[in-house]
């Protein structure tokens, strides 16, 4: 019998100096993506890239604890984005990124990839994991009952 299952990963992305990015399923082929950075207390804080068009307004952070730590989520679309902080009005590189790509303005921006869900057929699929990234938090299956 072949019956189609949906594989969904959770990467979560643990980066120094206080910046996660976690990214959560949405079924509209969206991610929740959680941005955090720390700062000092009492700054003015967002992020801008590809996904919502480099508005350093559309997505400012907030410091919920009052101790530094900024935050904002929101749903993105599968595929590559470039990203920065913006911090006091300062453009400012994930000090961790992983990968940087050349910006238009002669600095560096931080590339953000975000995985579409697929299908896989049971009647191929030998049972076992493919091999997951280094990453990689949880994996679900949909299995027969």
């Amino acid at each position: 019998m072949t019956r189609n299952c949906h594989i969904r990963w959770t990467h979560v992305e643990q980066i120094k100096k206080g910046v996660e990015i976690m990214t959560v399923e949405d079924k509209k082929q969206k991610k929740r993506v959680n941005f955090w950075i720390a700062a000092a207390p009492g700054s003015q804080v967002s992020v801008a890239g590809t996904f919502n068009n480099w508005d350093p307004k559309a997505n400012p952070m907030k410091d919920q604890s009052g101790k530094g730590y900024f935050k904002t989520d929101m749903l993105v679309p599968a595929g590559q984005h470039e990203y920065k902080f913006v911090v006091n009005g300062e453009w400012k590189t994930d000090p961790s990124c992983q990968k940087l790509v050349p910006g238009p303005f002669g600095s560096e921006n931080c590339v953000l990839q975000i995985a579409k869900e697929f299908k896989v057929s049971e009647s191929t699929h030998s049972g076992k994991l493919p091999n997951k990234p280094e990453k990689s938090k949880d994996v679900e299956l949909c299995r027969k009952k």
